[in-house]
């Protein structure tokens, strides 16, 4: 019987790999130095202080403020507007020891006295102003300064009189947490003078020192929000639109890839499947050598689009009854010869057996091993079998 040749073309499928998305924590930018301004309600505080009086008067009997030196109690509360400007309303005094004597119309003046200042004072935080905002900073610096209103007990008679005065002085706040501080206070009041003494020919102003320490509690919200960077967020959020695009036409040109694969193995299995009908028909027909491929180090089939190939295949040569000739390759990138060439008779025998499973008689196969070859580029296309006729 007349032998025959037959020919089958093998489609081959593109694998897609997708790259695991590693998803982290976004950490948002903000301005240095630079914070959200709270609503009215945040950052209110009071606190209560309590200490000693100094009161340095125009005339002074030649007596230090030492020798006038008086318990003093304060309250307070205020309100921080940024981290670096706030402002208090604050209630001090206690007692006041004047310098008293014999004035010139004859009157002396009486000794210790009940004495109250009423005060606004606008405060300045310079560690936050100058070193910017933290929240866990243990000591804060704040000078203040502002006005308000003396009143005590006439020299003259138990009834209170009063005077404009100035305020200042030095803020210190050492934090215990978020809500509690210790600070430690001392302040001047700048008042006109004889309005605690007694008028003397002496005309100016008096002064009152204060030392104090005490405790101040935060009510409510505390603290502030660092201002966003709006230029840095729409630079970071243009790169990531950017990439994103980048992805995205990356994955339009590798679908496209795809599609013309697809299609392309489409129209080789059509005319593939177009030959073996021919063959079977006309089976005079020259065709072509078919290829079965393997993983690297391996001589397993493990496709079933390549055992259903070699099921056509077998089926075409128990109808002709043609003898095939099965030739396996190595891919001689890796591995020595000698392994080379035992995996190429391992795939060779592998293919042989399969099409022998599928019904081909063994007499109807030469089986070679050609060892590792570098006929095809990329080399996993030397990692083969061929079945040709003889």
């Amino acid at each position: 019987m007349k032998k025959f040749m037959m020919s089958l073309v093998v489609a081959s499928i593109a694998m897609v790999s997708y790259a695991q998305e590693t998803v982290s924590e976004v950490v948002v930018p903000t301005v240095k130095n630079s914070v959200a301004t709270n609503s009215f309600g945040s950052n209110w505080f009071v606190g209560v202080n309590g200490g000693v009086s100094f009161y340095q008067g125009v005339h002074t009997n030649g007596e230090t403020p030492f020798d006038h030196m008086k318990p003093a109690l304060s309250v307070y509360v205020g309100k921080w507007h940024t981290p670096g400007f706030g402002w208090r309303v604050k209630m001090e005094g206690l007692q006041v020891k004047p310098y008293d004597g014999v004035y010139f119309d004859g009157v002396r003046g009486y000794g210790v006295r009940d004495l109250y200042n009423f005060h606004f004072d606008a405060m300045f935080n310079l560690s936050n102003l100058i070193y910017g905002y933290r929240e866990d900073r243990i000591w804060n610096f704040i000078p203040y300064v502002g006005t308000g209103y003396v009143t005590a007990k006439s020299p003259y008679s138990d009834k209170m009189s009063g005077s404009l005065a100035v305020n200042y002085g030095i803020w210190n706040t050492f934090r215990l947490n978020k809500h509690l501080a210790v600070n430690f206070e001392v302040s001047g009041t700048f008042m006109r003078s004889q309005f605690v003494s007694a008028p003397t020919t002496h005309n100016g102003y008096d002064n009152l020192w204060v030392a104090q320490v005490g405790l101040t509690y935060k009510f409510n919200k505390v603290g502030w929000e660092q201002t966003a960077d709006v230029d840095a967020i729409m630079a970071m959020n243009g790169a990531a639109l950017a990439e994103l695009n980048a992805q995205l036409q990356a994955k339009e040109a590798e679908n496209s890839q795809l599609k013309s694969q697809i299609s392309s193995a489409k129209n080789a299995l059509a005319q593939a499947q177009g030959r073996i009908k021919d063959m079977e028909s006309n089976p005079q027909r020259i065709s072509v050598a078919q290829s079965v491929f393997f993983a690297i180090n391996s001589s397993k089939i493990e496709s079933k689009k390549e055992v259903l190939n070699l099921q056509a295949l077998a089926d075409a040569a128990k109808n002709s009854g043609a003898k095939l000739l099965v030739k396996g390759y190595a891919d001689s990138a890796t591995g020595s010869a000698d392994y080379n060439q035992q995996l190429s008779e391992k795939r060779a025998n592998a293919v042989a057996d399969k099409l022998v499973e599928l019904g081909v008689s063994r007499d109807q196969l030469d089986v070679k091993g050609m060892g590792g070859v570098e006929a095809e580029k990329p080399a996993r296309l030397n990692r083969r079998v061929i079945i040709t006729l003889e």
